[in-house]
Parts: C-alpha cells; structure tokens; sequence
C-alpha cells in the first residue's frame, strides 16, 4: 500500500485538534488530498427527515476509518446517502483525546451534525469465536441454558471475560431426532467495552457491536448480496491473516481464521529476491565489488517494492497510478510465480476449510465464493483461487443498485474499493432483528420481551375493563327502556281507570310522584357517568382516538341562577383526543364529530377549546380538546 507522509500527517492531524473539530480530516500521502480519498456524498447537507430511520456503519481499520449512511425509506426498502473514508496515521494511539477528537469530527461532519442516529461498528473476528451448534428441541424459557451449557461444554469460557449470544437458525432433523441449529458465539468483554467507549468518549454513543462475518451476513439478509446459491463462501485476505466464511440462506455457517496473508506471500517474494540479490553480489569481481554490489542492492530493492506495488497497490489508488504500475508479461509472470508458494498454502487452508464443512453437513456443495481484501491484488491472485477452487469468484460490491436499494451517488469505480466498503456498509444495514450485537445479547433480549408481555397485559386488562363496563351500560340501557315500557303500561291503566278525584288524593298522589322522581334521579345520577362513556364509545368513530376523557358532573339539582340571570350549567365534559388520517381531512373530521356529539341526547353546545397538528408515531394529526355540556 501507498505509505502516509508522517510529518503532514501529523500536523494535519494537530491543526484538526487545534481546531475542535471544526474542519473535515484530509490526512493524506500528499501535499493535495486525492479524489479517491475524499468523502463522496450524495445529498448537500440538508436536514434529515425525523420520520426516516437513518443509520450509520463505521469500519474503523488500521490507518483508515470507512462510513456508510443508510436510510430506511420502507420496510426492507433503502437508500444510500453518503459514505467516506478518512485515513489517519496507523501509529496514533486511539486511547488518547486527540483521538477522540478526530472521531467526534470526523463522524460529526458525517452525521451533518445529528446525533440521533443509529451507529454500529465492528471489531476484529481474531478474538471472537463462532460455533455452530444443535440442541435437542426444549422450552422456548429453556433455551438460553440449553445453548450456555452446550457451548461450555465444548468450550468452556469465563463470562468475566467473555460476551456469550446466540442466534436461533431453524429447526432440523438429526437422525430421526428433531433438533435446533445455532449460532453461538463469544467475544472479549475488554475489547468490546473499550470500542463502546471510544465512540461515547467522542460524543457518538453505538448502537450496536459486531464482527465482519456478521456484517457480511446482514448484507445476505438484506438483499444486498445475491443468495441465490444454496451455499456461498467469502474469502477475507488481510495483511497478516486471512478469513473464510461460509453463508446458507443468508446464515453464516462456518466462519474460520487462516494464519496466511498478504504479508506472507510479501515475505515469500522477499525472500526469492534477496536470494537473487546474493547470488548476484557473489558473483561480483573483488575489485568491483564496492560499487556493484550497492548498484545491485539498491536495484534489488527498488525491484521489491515495484513488485510489491504491482501485485498489491493499495485499494484506493487512482486507475492513473495502477496503470503507469503495468509490466512486461515475462515480469509478471516472474512475480507470480515467487509468490505462488505462500498463495497456494493460503488456498489449500480454504479447500480444507470447505472440504470439512461439506463433510460435516450432508456433503454440501459450495458454489460461489466472494473474494475481498485490504488492499489491491493482481487480477493474477483472484483468479489462481477461482481456479484451484473450481469456483466462480466474484468481488462484493455493496453499492450495486437493486429492487430494494436506491442510490442516488454512484459507487468508487475500482471493484477492489467497492468491496472494501462491505463491512461498513453491513453495519449500516444492520438491526438487532437480523444482526448479532455485542451491545444487545440474548438477555437484552429477554428483559425487552417480558417488558412486552407485561404491556401487552396491562392492556389486554384494560380492553376487558373498557368492555365490562360498555357492557354494564347495555345492561343500565335495558333496565332503562323496560322501565319506560312498565311507565307508559302503567299510564294506560291509569286512564282506563276512572276514580273520583279529591284534593287529598291528589296530594297523595304528587308525594307519591315526587317520591319516585326522587329515585329515578338518584339512580340517574349514580348512572350518568355509565351513560356518558356509553354515549361518547358508540359515537367516537375508528379514526379519532381519545386521548382523556374528565367530566364536572356538579351538585344536583343544578344551580339555577348566575349574578347575571343566566343559568349556570353544573355538569360539564371534557374530550381530549386526536383525529388521525390525511391532513385535509382531519378538519372536517372534528367537525362531523361534534355534530354527532351535539344531536345526542346527553350532550348540548360543544365546543373546540383548543386544536393543533402534532406527530404520533410519527404521524400527523390533529389533537383537540372539546368542552361539552350535559344536559
């Protein structure tokens, strides 16, 4: 790879300190920052719309930090908004302030200064351990402990040390038995608290944690890789180690370290040319030896680095400086054929790899593999693997347009750097529902659950309440029109009944009235706030939601005067609630209603006392407060 000038690097990196933060990080190789380094972004900095969920996915590497913004425009739907990468100095420790520094700037111009947004960042898979398991079919309650003590027993582990989660993969069938399959999986509690508090030292708390097998398996699950194939593998080349994954129906399966890298076929091609270079330097004359031996050093070593740059460049080099590195066929082939050794350790540890996963799975057949890497190899490399491997190889390209991924900026235009955006891209894309976070385990998980049960409850209670007491007012109703039914029965004997009329009996007969007036009033009035709720139930249609209901029901009999001669109503109601729907509708809406309200026989003269448009959940509508009197 292209090597970093220290000294600009580093007063670049002080004047970015020195600043706060308030400048964007250019810390590049030279004097001009180059194109294919600076951020791309595809919208101006405009403010984000609150209704969309928008995350962030940050790869920070070993001199470079990669970020990808996604917006959730629907379910399953996406569009890209923008992505950077920054490099920085591989020597700067990440513990120190001015670190903290460059990441709050860095992720703040970014984030175009939001803070609410969903950030999700990985760490090495070196330390994190995968394994695949299968449980007998138990308990959903007995699951966790099923997984643990599986997993303990065939790795044991200290929980102080360790974070242990696990993600469920469907059932199978193990001869004739029905069982679970599962990921399990352990990562280092001290790594992850202190990437946790790197982000929230620098003002950007996560939101989740994962490794970039999990990245990749995000970007299965959300359509961003195709996952036609049955069985799908990915290839990692890194500097010092590699890594081979192995993919099902968007699960990953398999996932392995391999102790072979770029820095291994470098030191092989060392190695054969510091040979050539002695073998060179014997053959020199003692009398020209001092002279043509440096000539032959010095060329030896300027050979080594093209060859270095020509084989692997760096991913993010323009397609200027990859083409002036082009070389001879016979040269070429001379390079190729000094690091074949160390590349064809590296593809039988992913043969065997594959081999043993097919062994172990009903002879499953992989039948593609994805290759990526850290820096730029030879075209040469990829396909040497494809070959031995009798494998179509393909790069990951996450920027690639689909049904459900919109972008709206074009992607880098080398395949190499595309792929070099995959991890970052799959955090973006990443949710607690579809990627393991180290943030949030298989006990978050549960607590947020039984926090649901116990909600749904509460409200399972209340919609019993509501209904009991819906269905008293029914009752009370009946009670009522059989009442009335016995009064007109009765009214009908009383005129077919012919009696002499006297004063007594007519004032007997009004005390007897005006005792059973007394009685209905005060079961009307121990009823009233029955038939209210009944009332306002049967007329509230499904699109207005009542947010409170408080009623003033007063002394009775009401008082009957005011200072000015004007009667003062003693019973009031008060309606708090919203009108949901489309917003030139809710007007009419709220008017419909309190004409409903005014015709019923309970209420008279309502009134809006107050309305506004407001959000709930994040939706417009329209929040009123309606004041009411009872008749």
């Amino acid at each position: 790879m292209a090597k970093y000038d220290e000294i600009s690097s580093t007063e670049k990196l002080l004047e970015l300190i020195r600043k706060d933060g308030k400048t964007e990080p250019e810390v590049t190789g030279n004097s001009l920052p180059q194109p294919s380094i600076l951020r791309k972004r595809s919208l101006s900095r405009r403010p984000l719309s609150f209704s969309r969920k928008i995350s962030v996915g940050v790869d920070l590497g070993h001199d470079d930090l990669k970020m990808v913004k996604i917006s959730q425009t629907a379910d399953q739907k996406y569009e890209i908004l923008g992505y950077a990468r920054i490099p920085f100095d591989s020597d700067f420790p990440r513990e120190s302030a001015q670190f903290y520094k460059f990441l709050r700037s860095a992720l703040g111009n970014f984030c175009d200064g939001s803070k609410n947004i969903d950030i999700w960042s990985i760490i090495s898979s070196a330390r994190v351990e995968t394994r695949q398991l299968r449980i007998p079919k138990v308990a959903a309650r007995q699951i966790p402990n099923s997984v643990y003590w599986t997993y303990q027993k065939d790795s044991p582990f200290d929980d102080r040390e360790k974070i242990f989660d696990f993600e469920l993969l469907g059932d199978v069938e193990d001869e004739g038995i029905p069982k679970t399959n599962v990921m399990s999986y352990t990562a280092p509690r001290e790594e992850v608290k202190e990437l946790q508090s790197l982000f929230s030292k620098a003002g950007f708390p996560l939101s989740g944690i994962s490794i970039v097998p999990f990245a990749y398996q995000t970007l299965f699950r959300a359509q961003r890789l195709d996952s036609a194939e049955s069985y799908v593998a990915s290839l990692f080349i890194g500097r010092n180690w590699s890594r081979i994954d192995i993919f099902s129906d968007g699960n990953l399966m398999l996932s392995r370290g391999i102790k072979a890298g770029i820095r291994t076929m470098i030191e092989a091609l060392r190695s054969e040319m510091e040979g050539e270079q002695r073998e060179l330097s014997v053959q020199a004359t003692s009398a020209e030896s001092g002279g043509r031996i440096r000539v032959i050093k010095k060329k030896a070593d300027f050979d080594l680095e093209q060859a270095q740059q020509f084989f692997f460049g760096g991913i993010h080099e323009s397609s200027s400086a990859v083409a002036d590195n082009q070389k001879p066929a016979d040269e070429e082939d001379r390079i190729f054929e000094l690091i074949l050794p160390a590349l064809r350790r590296l593809v039988k540890q992913v043969e065997r790899t594959i081999r043993h996963f097919s062994s172990n799975h009903d002879n499953a057949r992989v039948e593609k593999i994805y290759i990526s890497s850290g820096v730029r190899p030879h075209r040469r490399v990829f396909n040497y693997i494809s070959a031995e491997l009798g494998l179509p190889a393909e790069t990951i390209n996450p920027f690639d347009a689909g049904p459900n991924f919109l972008t709206r900026t074009p992607g880098p235009e080398a395949p190499s750097e595309q792929s070099s955006y995959a991890p970052a891209m799959g955090m973006a894309l990443a949710d607690n529902s579809r990627t393991p976070n180290f943030l949030f385990t298989h006990k978050d998980k549960q607590k947020v659950a039984r926090s649901q049960r116990i909600n749904r409850t509460i409200f399972a209670g209340f919609v019993l309440l509501m209904a009991l007491c819906v269905g008293i007012s029914f009752w009370q109703e009946q009670i009522v029109r059989e009442k009335d039914a016995q009064r007109v029965r009765l009214r009908h004997q009383l005129e077919d009944f012919d009696v002499r009329v006297d004063k007594n009996l007519i004032i007997k007969l009004v005390d007897e009235f005006r005792k059973k007036n007394q009685a209905s009033k005060k079961i009307s009035q121990k009823y009233l706030g029955l038939a209210v709720i009944s009332e306002i139930s049967k007329l509230t249609p499904s699109e207005i939601r009542l947010l409170s209901i408080s009623a003033q029901l007063g002394p009775w009999p009401p008082k009957k005067s005011s200072p000015q001669g004007k009667t003062a109503p003693s019973k009031l109601l008060t309606l708090d609630g919203v009108i949901q729907g489309e917003r030139v509708g809710l007007e009419s809406s709220l008017a419909g209603y309190l004409m409903q309200l005014r015709d019923s026989p309970l209420f008279d003269q309502p009134a809006v006392r107050k309305k506004s448009f407001e959000f709930l959940d994040n939706k417009e509508v329209l929040r009123f407060t309606t004041q009411l009197n009872l008749k």
